[in-house]
């Protein structure tokens, strides 16, 4: 698809009081893009739009919870009144809880499905008609890593990637010849406040699978999928397209990694009592692009990087053995 003029389009994006949300609208606006911007913190949403506005874009806020289809629809409702239209959902809300699948609570499974999941599906049908109307749209979905894996203690929240990629991958057949794109980001670890934000039932802070990557990093890919929409992109190599390859060529090496390391290396050495997060209602003063977990230095992601590649060269190289020796 050629590329996408940004300037002068309208975006809703949605869980914009913090992390990819907040670091994706400040680039779209940077990119000429109007701004209506939602989550369930009024206050968080006004700091952002400030930002916004003292840098010359349009920001409309509109207070939200993705689980209440009231809210959603008043949020494309008030977007439309505002601005006339609306060319482009950045579908980025989203919750989990920390705890091995058999201890955590029923309605934390639910509601991280209900947000995860079907909040992006709302949002999507509640733009639809008025994609359909204009012959266009672009529905971007802020996936992840897991979307495609698994992590322990994070089983319903990489349920509900899973699913919310399986989605998103029918509604673009279903688009095909509309004019209405569908794309997907599949975010590695990022330094955002969701580890600040999140239950847990362990006493240890929880913490990214490592190695974690600047917020902005997930933000300039979503600005790039907005100019050429349609695909389903990688922004990394480490963590993104060469845990891909690994996963193809070893599964084994993962698997054994994350089973024998995997709650330990998402746990800091920070006491924490969160039992509830922010699943069912927002934490006070947690806002903005980043949060309590710095970006792994690039020195540490680069050496990592070569020894990942020299392991995957000797399995390629293993394989090819073993198939030449078999025949």
């Amino acid at each position: 698809m050629r590329r996408q003029e940004l300037r002068g389009q309208v975006a809703i994006v949605t869980g914009a009081s913090s992390g990819v949300g907040w670091q994706a609208a400040r680039r779209l606006a940077e990119a000429g893009m109007k701004l209506c911007v939602t989550a369930r913190t009024a206050e968080a949403l006004e700091w952002l739009a400030n930002e916004i506005r003292q840098r010359g874009g349009e920001c409309l806020v509109v207070p939200g919870d993705v689980t209440v289809q009231e809210d959603v629809e008043r949020v494309v409702a008030e977007c439309v009144a505002r601005f006339g239209r609306v060319d482009m959902l950045v579908n980025n809300a989203g919750v989990q809880s920390y705890g091995a699948f058999d201890a955590l609570p029923w309605e934390h499974i639910t509601r991280i499905l209900d947000v995860n999941c079907l909040g992006f599906m709302r949002f999507a049908r509640a733009v639809m008609p008025h994609f359909r109307r204009q012959g266009s749209g672009h529905v971007l979905n802020v996936q992840s890593m897991l979307s495609k894996g698994a992590a322990p203690l994070l089983s319903a929240y990489t349920a509900s990637k899973h699913a919310t990629l399986g989605w998103a991958k029918s509604l673009q057949l279903e688009l095909s010849g509309t004019g209405i794109s569908v794309s997907n980001i599949l975010v590695p670890s990022v330094d955002t406040n969701m580890f600040a934000h999140a239950p847990t039932l362990l006493s240890r802070a929880p913490q990214p699978v490592p190695p974690t990557y600047d917020v902005d990093v997930v933000a300039r890919s979503i600005v790039a999928a907005a100019r050429r929409p349609g695909k389903t992109r990688v922004p990394v190599f480490l963590q993104g397209w060469l845990i891909l390859a690994m996963d193809t060529l070893a599964p084994w090496a993962g698997d054994w990694v994350l089973g024998r390391f995997g709650v330990r290396m998402q746990q800091r050495e920070t006491s924490v009592h969160r039992p509830e997060g922010n699943l069912f209602k927002p934490m006070a003063g947690t806002f903005g692009p980043r949060g309590p977990v710095p970006p792994t230095p690039g020195w540490l992601r680069y050496s990592a990087t070569a020894g990942l590649a020299v392991l995957a060269g000797g399995v390629v190289l293993g394989m090819a053995g073993l198939s030449r020796a078999v025949r």
